[in-house]
């Protein structure tokens, strides 16, 4: 039986980071995603990043390489890289994952795969915690449709897949590796196939998620969450019987049930996560990498230490957190779940000790 948790936050198992937020402390991020590179192999229908156009740039190797031992020196507890770009197009990528992994964060990679060579794989799963590949359809001509690719990569991105589901099992690596794919207006009967697949190839698990729909992109003309559910429940509900001893297909109905709504009025959330672009500066948030309104600091100037403990960050965050309007953000932001919790936390209902 699987013990992954996919559709909500696990900020309640760092009760003393929340006890030291709620006091106005300033504590280091729990999280912190990196973009290493802006630039990218495929052009997804669906990339909230595509209104930068994937220029924002690469983050050089030795301050990738020094952000990696500062986030362990501040006690920072995982990194992600994903970001606007494909992270294996960094040349270090694997690099920076085993430098992560030694100054003790918990490592994790998103990527498409198609450029997950065995080579890499061998370099970057001894040190990741887990590693999720997006995949948007079950068969090579959709495939390329909606990664905006050629269609070979499809079969090429499932054979990386496989191949790194294999090495995990013969060097018995702790890592947790599945598919992700993005529920959109043209993907959905392919829902069950795209989930055996993922069985059948090894990995651990499946993965269906909502829609992030950024208003700043154009190319998307689709459909809000619950309307997508509702349209490919069938499909949805035989995907998620695919689970085995070893293999959990996971819907996340929660989330898509929720369809984006904030019951919160302010992005409480900052200080626990944190997200880095492509051009090596901190932001509060991936929307907005290239809004220098958004931005905490340069790595290319200063330490992500000092950023982060500086004044102008403190100033920003500060501002995003009375001022903007969140109901204006994009759905499903990074921040939703642990906003969510956050605003519960400062705004607690009545009777709160009838639990």
């Amino acid at each position: 039986m699987s013990n992954l948790y996919l559709d909500g936050t696990k900020l309640h198992h760092h009760l003393e980071s929340v006890q030291r937020w709620l006091k106005g402390e300033l504590i280091a991020p729990l999280h912190v995603e990196v973009s290493p590179t802006g630039a990218c192999n495929h052009r997804c229908t669906f990339c909230y990043a595509d209104h930068n156009d994937h220029k924002l740039g690469t983050i050089k190797r030795d301050v990738l390489l020094q952000l990696m031992r500062d986030m362990g020196r501040m006690g920072v507890k995982s990194c992600l890289f994903a970001g606007d770009g494909e992270p294996l197009v960094h040349k270090h990528c694997t690099e920076a994952i085993r430098v992560g992994a030694e100054s003790g964060v918990d490592m994790a990679l998103n990527s498409n795969a198609v450029l997950l060579t065995e080579e890499k794989a061998r370099e970057a799963l001894p040190h990741l915690t887990w590693a999720r590949f997006s995949v948007m359809a079950h068969e090579p001509g959709l495939y390329a449709d909606i990664h905006r690719t050629k269609p070979e990569d499809f079969q090429r991105a499932i054979d990386n897949i496989a191949t790194a589901a294999r090495i995990k099992r013969e060097q018995g690596l702790k890592v947790t590796i599945g598919i992700q794919q993005v529920l959109l207006p043209g993907n959905g009967h392919g829902v069950p196939s795209l989930a055996r697949l993922a069985r059948d190839i090894g990995c651990d698990y499946y993965v269906l998620k909502q829609f992030h729909h950024d208003e700043k992109n154009s190319g998307y003309a689709g459909d809000t969450a619950v309307n997508l559910m509702n349209r490919y429940r069938a499909e949805m509900e035989e995907a998620a019987t695919l689970s085995t001893d070893t293999f959990t297909s996971i819907i996340r109905w929660h989330t898509f049930a929720e369809n984006g709504e904030r019951h919160y009025k302010h992005c409480l959330g900052l200080p626990f996560i944190s997200q880095i672009a492509g051009n090596g500066k901190v932001y509060t948030c991936c929307p907005f990498f290239g809004d220098d309104r958004y931005e905490l600091g340069d790595l290319n100037q200063d330490s992500y230490a000092d950023i982060w403990s500086s004044e102008k960050a403190a100033r920003v965050r500060k501002w995003v957190e009375t001022e903007q309007d969140v109901s204006t953000c994009m759905p499903y932001c990074r921040h939703h779940q642990v906003n969510r919790m956050c605003w519960s936390l400062k705004n607690p209902p009545d009777h709160v000790n009838f639990i």
